[in-house]
């Protein structure tokens, strides 16, 4: 078997996430939006003092929701995550755009900023072409933004477009379908999903 290496507890580097939620409306469900707020909710709990989140929505149109906020302001974090919802078409590419401006406000050598996309998949308006998609994500790579995914919902769930996202941000891919995926992902892996080796 292959181990990675693991950091001490409380050894990581301060780190700077950006969550893009896919808010249209094939997001509309307990088993996804739902299942992504009960997500971030826990995500909240695994941040640090010298941490950042920061919440961006896309569906027909960006939205900013959150800039990046410290865990200190941990009521701030949780009142944004409960104004999520679902409606509308899917811009994808518009809201990796959005996301990766936000990312920009906290990047620091040393400290780790990650994109962190939570979707079905989809991407239906706007600049819907994998391939361009990639390339961008590619780009924030090599300046040290990196990319990591979370598939959510059954049915149309695209989860080799969200591999390939990933793969793209030097991040990882995970998967939610349940309550206890969610504390899988969010609490029992966290450490390997914030920061990648």
């Amino acid at each position: 078997g292959i181990q990675g290496r693991r950091d001490p507890a409380g050894r990581r580097p301060p780190l700077h996430l950006v969550a893009l939620v896919d808010s249209s409306g094939s997001m509309n469900g307990p088993d996804r939006m739902g299942l992504v707020k009960e997500s971030l909710r826990l995500l909240v709990g695994q941040l640090r003092p010298g941490d950042t989140l920061a919440l961006a929505t896309y569906a027909g149109r960006t939205r900013e929701v959150l800039p990046p906020t410290g865990p200190e302001r941990k009521a701030a974090l949780l009142a944004a995550i409960d104004q999520l919802d679902a409606t509308g078409c899917t811009a994808m590419a518009s809201g990796i755009e959005l996301a990766y401006r936000l990312a920009a406000r906290t990047q620091h050598r040393g400290h780790v900023s990650r994109v962190l996309v939570l979707s079905d998949g989809d991407a239906n308006v706007g600049e819907t072409s994998p391939d361009a998609i990639l390339l961008r994500i590619a780009h924030e790579r090599a300046r040290g933004v990196e990319l990591s995914t979370v598939g959510f919902g059954m049915g149309n769930y695209r989860d080799a477009m969200m591999e390939r996202l990933a793969d793209a941000g030097d991040g990882n891919y995970s998967y939610v379908g349940s309550s206890s995926d969610a504390r899988r992902v969010f609490v029992g892996q966290a450490a390997g999903m914030l920061q990648t080796i």
